[in-house]
């Protein structure tokens, strides 16, 4: 199977995830990769607990995400990865995880980020960290939902730099 949707959104996983996502693709395991949520198996739990029915979830590190086992899970299933920001998605793909495709599904309000989209603010940092995927080859677009209009990176942050 084919990874069926590689996401960043900072509530990871919820309700648009979960049921949105979910029910156009109808994932078997959904994965979070997080260093620092992998690092607090506590709060991890916390969001395990919206993994939708007939899906399991797990939250995983960078370095974890990169063995080839966890790549042979990734193609034995119906894959959804989330990340929290893309942080974590530009150090995968550089490690060498193959991500075709990235959808950049939620980063909310914080200091210094400014509006994109009603649902994507980025600072510079985040601005930055896409375009350097989108240079790794990565297709780069913003889409809340599936049921609503996809967006390129170049109508949402201009040309390309």
């Amino acid at each position: 199977m084919p990874l069926l949707l590689a996401r960043i959104d900072d509530r990871l996983i919820h309700g648009q995830v979960a049921h949105g996502w979910g029910r156009a693709l109808r994932p078997t395991l959904l994965v979070i990769v997080s260093d620092s949520l992998r690092a607090d198996p506590d709060r991890a739990d916390l969001y395990l607990f919206a993994v939708p029915e007939g899906a399991r979830g797990r939250v995983v590190s960078v370095a974890e995400a990169l063995e080839p086992a966890f790549r042979n899970e990734v193609d034995a299933e119906r894959t959804i990865l989330l990340f929290a920001g893309p942080e974590d998605a530009l150090r995968l793909v550089e490690g060498g995880f193959p991500i075709q495709e990235l959808n950049v599904g939620g980063i909310h309000h914080a200091p210094g980020r400014r509006e994109v989209l009603p649902y994507v603010f980025l600072d510079d940092a985040d601005r930055a960290r896409l375009r350097s995927l989108q240079r790794l080859g990565v297709r780069v677009h913003a889409q809340d939902l599936p049921s609503n209009s996809s967006h390129a990176i170049d109508s949402w942050m201009g040309e390309a730099t």
